[in-house]
């Protein structure tokens, strides 16, 4: 037999067995990458010259090890329900979604853009579940993404709390310096719940409203004190997060942001004569699932990384 045809033969043999190995769409366009610019042959010749050349692929467990390098399940709140909460950690990814919340649009766009992983924030069978049926919004959604052999991870409060998480990222966008966790570990003081420090130089709360308005992008922001009043020291605790309230007061600082509030810890923060920022729940947490989109894809060349678009704050405003 000719170089050729043994070469065609050899490579047919490996695809074979590896078709076993990968996902479909994973092959096929390991197929496609081959047989591109006379690659066949090229390939087939490498192989039989060296017998340690390997193809490897990403894998769910690629991805979660390195989202667990920097926000460990260790750091999550112990009512919290993160980590892999659907899927196979064998499972291969060539395409990662994030999001903020897993809704049934936004598990319809991972479905129609090919996505292997979903990273969503909030996480998915946080209460209890006894069945996962058609019977409701979220069974229909969970059978869709396990049909679909999409795989969901949440990283949710080790996330908030991480060096470099949630509040962390607030704080740096909001000029916040000097920031250390209001809440701190007892074995490690630089991460734990929530963030406080201070302002390079103190403005009034109605510049502070502007900043903060701008740096998350958020339509409207709430707020409780005087608008004249000063801001120096900052505490910040992202999503629905008033519990800081009192941790902010002992800590000195005369303004507490977060994302949300009950009507009772705004009447709080007014008796302590403490500014009260609520930034919307959507709007405090949304920029930074958007900026793991970028780590994620410096860590991961080979995938396709993206943030949900259709996802949208469920809450608007009406102005007469």
């Amino acid at each position: 037999m000719t170089h050729a045809v043994v070469v065609s033969i050899t490579v047919l043999l490996l695809i074979v067995v590896q078709s076993a190995m990968y996902n479909a769409i994973g092959f096929i366009c390991s197929i496609v990458a081959v047989f591109c610019d006379g690659g066949l042959l090229r390939l087939a010749d490498a192989l039989l010259l060296n017998d340690n050349v390997r193809i490897v692929m990403l894998t769910v467990s690629d991805v979660i090890a390195f989202l667990e390098s920097f926000a460990p399940p260790a750091l999550a709140e112990e009512w919290d329900n993160v980590g892999l909460l659907l899927g196979r950690k064998d499972s291969t990814v060539s395409s990662i979604m994030t999001c903020l919340t897993l809704t049934p649009d936004v598990a319809a766009e991972a479905v129609e853009s090919g996505v292997d992983l979903i990273v969503s924030h909030h996480p998915v069978l946080f209460r209890g579940t006894k069945k996962i049926t058609d019977s409701s919004n979220e069974g229909r959604m969970l059978l869709q993404l396990l049909e679909n052999r999409i795989a969901v991870y949440s990283p949710h409060t080790s996330f908030d709390s991480a060096a470099g998480g949630v509040n962390r990222q607030l704080c740096d966008r909001f000029g916040i310096q000097n920031v250390r966790p209001m809440l701190p570990l007892e074995n490690d003081e630089t991460v734990g719940g929530g963030r406080y420090g201070n302002l390079k130089n103190s403005v009034t709360l109605r510049e502070f409203l502007a900043t903060v308005s701008v740096a998350v992008n958020a339509d409207y922001v709430e707020y409780c004190g005087d608008l004249d009043s000063v801001v120096a020291n900052v505490g910040v605790a992202c999503g629905a997060a008033s519990d800081f309230l009192k941790d902010a007061v002992r800590l000195n600082c005369d303004t507490f942001v977060t994302g949300e509030a009950r009507f009772h810890a705004a009447l709080e923060a007014r008796g302590q004569r403490l500014n009260m920022i609520l930034l919307g729940h959507y709007s405090s947490e949304r920029p930074a699932i958007e900026s793991l989109v970028a780590s994620l894809s410096l860590t991961f060349s080979e995938a396709t990384v993206f943030a949900s678009v259709r996802e949208a704050d469920p809450l608007a405003v009406f102005r007469i």
